[in-house]
C-alpha cells in the first residue's frame, strides 16, 4: 500500500510543477524541467518496487551420475580423487581443502613432516610392507577389525581401506591419541558422517595416490573390493560422484542453503572434524580446532588485545558477535585464535568456505553458535581443546586426578619404581 501512495504523491508533485511553469511563463522552462525529471525518476523507482523483492539462493540442481566407477578413465578416477582431497584439481598445490578433510592432518609433499598424521608419499608401496610387519600383525589397538568378522588386511589395498573404514584397527606409531600408546587414532572413520565418502570417491582418492606418483594402480574392481570388506552393507554410501563436466551449477549437497538445519551444515562442511559442537551428537571428538561455545567465546575474543591487534593490521574487522562468527567462517585467517598452529600466518581452516556458504546459510550458523555456551558444553562433559589458553572447564576434575597420581608415585617404594 505505501509504494502505492508513493508513487501517487511523485506524480501529484511532478504534475503541480508543471502546472505552476503554466501559471509563470517566465519560469516555465525551469519548472517543467524540474516535474518532467521527477516523474521519470519516481516512474523508475516506483517501478522497481512494485518488482518482487527477494535475495537469491541457489535453487536445487538435477546432477548426471556416474553409473560405475570401474568403466572410468584412471586420468577421470585420479582428478576427481584429487578435488575429493583438496577441494578441485591442482589444490594439492594451493594446501586446498576438499570434502575429505584429509590435508587438515595429512602431508602429501617430500620433505614435510606433520605432527598429526602421516605423510602420505609413497602409501602405495608402504602399506604393501607395513601388512607384512609383526607390530601389524601382534599390536593390540582399541578395535581388532572393522567390524565382527571383517578380518584384517593382507595386501596394499586393504589396508588403505582399512586405514580409511577404521583408523583404530592399526595406528602407525607415533600417531595415536595422547594417553593411549598408539592404541586408539584420532582420524575419523571416513565413511561415516561428518565426512561421509561414498565408496566410488574413496576408490578414486586411492587412485589419484598411486596415479600421482607414477605407481601402478591396482585394478579398480580389487580397490572398489577392499572398501566393502571393511565397510558393512547397512553403512556403505554407493551413489556415485557427478560426472565429469556434468555439473553446471553448484551442487546443493556440498553448498549451506537457507533450509540447512545446523547438524546437516556441520556434517556437509566437515566441522566435527577439528571442532567439538554442544548439542551435534556426531561432533563431540574433535580437538584441532577452538570449542565452539560461541556464546561465550565470540564477544570476549573482540574485545581481546590479540583481536585488536588484528583490527589494526586490516586483517579483522568485525564489531559484534555475530560478524565476528560469520568472520571466522568466511575468512578463517583474519583472526587466528591464540595457540592454535597457524603454518605461514594462515589458519588450518579450509578457506574456501566462502564459497560454500549462502548469505542465509552462514547467518543461520552463526545464530546456532552463538546459542552455545560454555555451561551448555559443560552439561554435555565437552571440555575445551588443550590449545586453547582459556585452559579446562572442569579444573576441579583435572585436580582430582592429579591429586590421584600424586598419591599414587607417593605410595610407590624405591623398589618399585
Amino acid at each position: 500500500m505505501t509504494q502505492y501512495m508513493t508513487a501517487l504523491s511523485i506524480l501529484f508533485i511532478s504534475l503541480f510543477l508543471m502546472f505552476l511553469g503554466y501559471l509563470f511563463p517566465r519560469n516555465r522552462t525551469i519548472l517543467t524541467s524540474i516535474g518532467f525529471f521527477i516523474l521519470m525518476t519516481g516512474g523508475f523507482a516506483s517501478y522497481s518496487n512494485w518488482l518482487p523483492q527477494t535475495r537469491g539462493e541457489v535453487p536445487p540442481i538435477e546432477q548426471e551420475k556416474v553409473g560405475d566407477v570401474t568403466t572410468m578413465s584412471i586420468e577421470d578416477l585420479s582428478a576427481l580423487g584429487e578435488k575429493t582431497i583438496f577441494g578441485k584439481v591442482g589444490g594439492l598445490a594451493e594446501r586446498g581443502v576438499g570434502k575429505g578433510q584429509c590435508p587438515l592432518c595429512h602431508t602429501f609433499k617430500a620433505g614435510d613432516i606433520g605432527d598429526r598424521a602421516p605423510n602420505l608419499i609413497g602409501i602405495g608401496p608402504r602399506a604393501g610392507e607395513r601388512v607384512k610387519e609383526e607390530r601389524y600383525s601382534n599390536f593390540k589397538t582399541k578395535q581388532d577389525e572393522s567390524f565382527q568378522g571383517s578380518g584384517r588386511a593382507t595386501k596394499a589395498v586393504e589396508y588403505i581401506a582399512e586405514s580409511h573404514t577404521c583408523p583404530s584397527c592399526y595406528v602407525v606409531s607415533g600417531f595415536g591419541d595422547k594417553g593411549t600408546g598408539d592404541t586408539s587414532s584420532p582420524m575419523p572413520k571416513v565413511h561415516k558422517a561428518p565426512i561421509g565418502l561414498s565408496i566410488p570417491e574413496l576408490v578414486a582418492v586411492d587412485v589419484w595416490m598411486f596415479h600421482r606418483e607414477g605407481e601402478d594402480v591396482p585394478p579398480i574392481e580389487e580397490i572398489q573390493a577392499a572398501y566393502e570388506k571393511f565397510i558393512p552393507e547397512e553403512e556403505r554410501i554407493t551413489e556415485a560422484p557427478p560426472a565429469e563436466g556434468a555439473v553446471t551449477g553448484i551442487d546443493p549437497k556440498t553448498l549451506v542453503l537457507k533450509e540447512d538445519e545446523p547438524a546437516t551444515i556441520v556434517q556437509k562442511m566437515g566441522c566435527a572434524a577439528c571442532h567439538r559442537i554442544p548439542t551435534i551428537d556426531f561432533a563431540k571428538a574433535g580437538v584441532i580446532g577452538p570449542l565452539l561455545t560461541e556464546g561465550t567465546n565470540a564477544a570476549r575474543r573482540i574485545k581481546s588485545p590479540e583481536y585488536r591487534e588484528a583490527v589494526k593490521a586490516g586483517k579483522a574487522g568485525a564489531t559484534t558477535p555475530k560478524d565476528y562468527v560469520i568472520e571466522s567462517i568466511m575468512d578463517p585467517s583474519a583472526f587466528i585464535v591464540s595457540g592454535f598452529p597457524a603454518p605461514g600466518g594462515k589458519s588450518m581452516m579450509p578457506p574456501n568456505f566462502a564459497e560454500k556458504f549462502t548469505y542465509a546459510g552462514v547467518s543461520k550458523m552463526a545464530d546456532f553458535l552463538l546459542s552455545l555456551d560454555v555451561e551448555t558444553a559443560k552439561k554435555e562433559g565437552l571440555d575445551r581443546s588443550p590449545m586453547e589458553k582459556e585452559g579446562t572447564l572442569f579444573p576441579a576434575k583435572t585436580g582430582l586426578i592429579n591429586q590421584i597420581k600424586d598419591e599414587k608415585l607417593a605410595s610407590v617404594s624405591p623398589d618399585q619404581g
